[in-house]
């Protein structure tokens, strides 16, 4: 075994490493979370910390290209594997950080009242039993509640038995295709909860709601980084790490467990008054929750286990809620557009209107949605998840430090980070600006190439100072000189960012060249999600995320998944409308696409320089 002694910004501890093991799984099994978006692959570069005494982490030669020489200390963790006792300092940065608050999932959450929600108190009194009324417990309850076909656990009756001839509160659960049940009874008690808990799976990150079902008001929330992420930044990363996805399983089933627990006690409720779930997310997921092997998923041509509407006890799927809670879970419309872009349709009720709308929810991948004349288009590209930082140098989601917004002001650049922390990162939206404003200064041209030849004199005399070399390729300061972290946008993000926002723009085009309609066309552009909700429009379309569009069209709805979780529980009506959606639906399948090859290759280029 091998000693590490680990030094965190916030903290230092000891751990014990296995010979031969690297310092990123040592790490990772004693249950820190270390950026780590290529699952260990060695190729994001993410995972660097400072590994002394030099020369103790064993060979270095795969690494050399990424430091410079004489550095020898550096390292990255999924490649060293220590050859006796070492100390490993961790800079900020490296070690991802829980999200929380409403910058990781796009704000608060509003589902509107409760109609008919699908777990419900109703006052009864059961009849005292006599030798002229033996009537079981079961058919006393389905006589007091009208509900003749009510199903009921063992540990449900058996309490029903206990209060005979009382007034009490039966909490019957009205699931999809499941007759009523009963999942709770007690005396009478109008001060007691009724709650129920809704997630939203991103790939990225994870939200739980705690709902109290009779007022349909979020009572406590969370959000945090999905510990899957240790697989990989991506689906198709954690698939090709997890094989059958049995690891992911646990992880998630247990983070959710987690969350769950921790919102309870927050609102200081308990854990057994939690009545029901649901759950939202993408395909795979869903998948990795539900235990189903996502291989096929993740190759042509994509084929998914199961895209229908699923409800199941939380026990069968280890989720430790109320003891006869049930889940429920949206149905997908396919591989690549699952339950968390129906629960987006829920929540904004785009499908209902006769107007020409088109949703956006950019995360790791980007799902589209167009609404055409009552007709659904969707797709689903394959936008990698530069957006969510695993892909820029200094990126990350949207995190306590994450640079969210820059501008310039003369010769300052002007930055806002996310609970106004220290800059220790850039996310999507920090991303965004900082490209915005650069291709405005000229500093980077239609192509990407960054240079100061173009740049306008007052341009110019704002970034000669900050428009370095680094390792072979220009870069440019986006924090204070004084900064603790130095914070910089290189040649390299801007590359990655044309692959992702040439991905989306494609996607768009695409849509509405299946519709016969045009930008001018769409009445609404719905942003999903956190980066929707937070990035600036004049932005996104400045850096040709949205090819075409106007301000004026563009409507940010926050953690809309989310709100479609919600609005899962409180609105029993939501299933049937959910699969309505489905049937509304046609998928649009742009891997084997000449048209978004053609688009993809244009959108490449920026938006030439007003």
């Amino acid at each position: 075994m091998r000693q590490i002694k680990v030094v965190a910004p916030d903290r230092v501890t000891s751990i014990a490493i296995a010979n031969g093991t690297t310092i990123l799984a040592g790490l990772q099994q004693a249950g820190w979370h270390v950026a780590a978006p290529c699952g260990g692959a060695g190729t994001c570069g993410k995972c660097v910390v400072t590994v002394d005494p030099p020369g103790s982490g064993g060979p270095r030669a795969a690494e050399e290209e990424r430091f410079t020489r004489g550095n020898d200390s550096l390292r990255l963790a999924c490649r060293c594997r220590p050859t006796g006792d070492v100390r490993v300092t961790l800079p900020s940065g490296s070690v991802a950080p829980r999200a929380t608050g409403s910058a990781a999932k796009g704000g608060a959450i509003d589902s509107g009242p409760p109609v008919a929600a699908v777990v419900r108190r109703h006052t009864i009194r059961l009849d005292e039993p006599s030798i002229g009324d033996q009537r079981s417990v079961i058919r006393r309850l389905r006589d007091a509640l009208d509900m003749p076909t009510l199903r009921a656990s063992a540990s449900a009756l058996n309490a029903a038995l206990g209060l005979l001839a009382a007034r009490c509160d039966a909490i019957v659960a009205t699931l999809p295709d499941e007759p009523p049940t009963l999942v709770g009874i007690h005396r009478e008690d109008p001060e007691a909860a009724l709650l129920g808990v809704a997630f939203d799976i991103g790939t990225t990150t994870v939200a739980a709601y705690l709902v109290d079902l009779e007022s349909g008001m979020v009572i406590a929330s969370e959000s945090m980084a999905n510990e899957q992420a240790r697989f990989g930044a991506d689906v198709i990363s954690r698939i090709a790490a997890a094989g059958d996805g049995a690891p992911l399983t646990r992880t998630i089933r247990a983070q959710l467990s987690a969350m769950a627990e921790r919102i309870c006690a927050h609102a200081n409720a308990a854990i057994g008054s939690v009545a029901v779930g649901s759950i939202v997310g993408n395909t795979t997921m869903i998948h990795f929750l539900l235990g189903h092997d996502p291989t096929a998923i993740s190759r042509t041509p994509f084929i998914p286990v199961t895209t229908e509407l699923t409800v199941t006890r939380a026990t069968n799927e280890a989720i430790e809620l109320g003891p006869n809670a049930s889940i429920v879970i949206p149905p997908a419309v396919s591989a690549y557009v699952g339950a968390d872009i129906i629960a987006d349709l829920l929540s904004c009720g785009m499908h209902d209107e006769l107007a020409t709308e088109l949703l956006i929810d950019i995360g790791t991948n980007g799902e589209l949605v167009l609404n055409a004349d009552g007709r659904l288009l969707a797709c689903s590209t394959a936008a990698g998840p530069a957006f969510e930082g695993a892909t820029i140098r200094h990126g990350s989601g949207g995190v306590a430090g994450a640079v969210s917004h820059v501008r310039r002001d003369g010769n300052a650049l002007v930055i806002e980070t996310v609970e106004d922390e220290a800059a220790a990162s850039i996310c999507g939206t920090g991303l965004m600006d900082a490209l915005a404003m650069l291709l405005d200064d000229r500093i980077v041209d239609e192509t990407g190439r960054m240079s100061l030849d173009d740049a306008s004199p007052d341009a110019r005399a704002a970034y000669e100072q900050r428009f370095i070399d680094l390792d072979g390729e220009p870069a440019v300061v986006l924090s204070a000189p004084d900064a603790r972290v130095q914070i910089e946008l290189t040649q390299a993000d801007v590359r990655q960012v044309q692959l992702a926002k040439a991905a989306i723009a494609a996607g768009i085009l695409v849509l509405l060249e299946h519709a016969g309609k045009t930008t001018g066309d769409v009445a609404s552009v719905y942003l999903a999600g956190g980066f929707g909700t937070y990035v600036r429009p004049e932005a996104a379309i400045r850096v040709g995320l949205l090819p075409g569009f106007a301000t004026g069209q563009i409507r940010a709805i926050g953690n809309a998944a989310g709100s479609g979780a919600v609005r899962m529980l409180i609105n029993g009506g939501s299933a049937d409308e959910a699969r309505r959606i489905v049937d509304l639906c046609s998928y649009i399948e742009l891997s084997g696409s000449i048209s978004f090859q053609n688009h993809y290759m244009e959108q490449m280029v920026f938006p030439e320089v007003s």
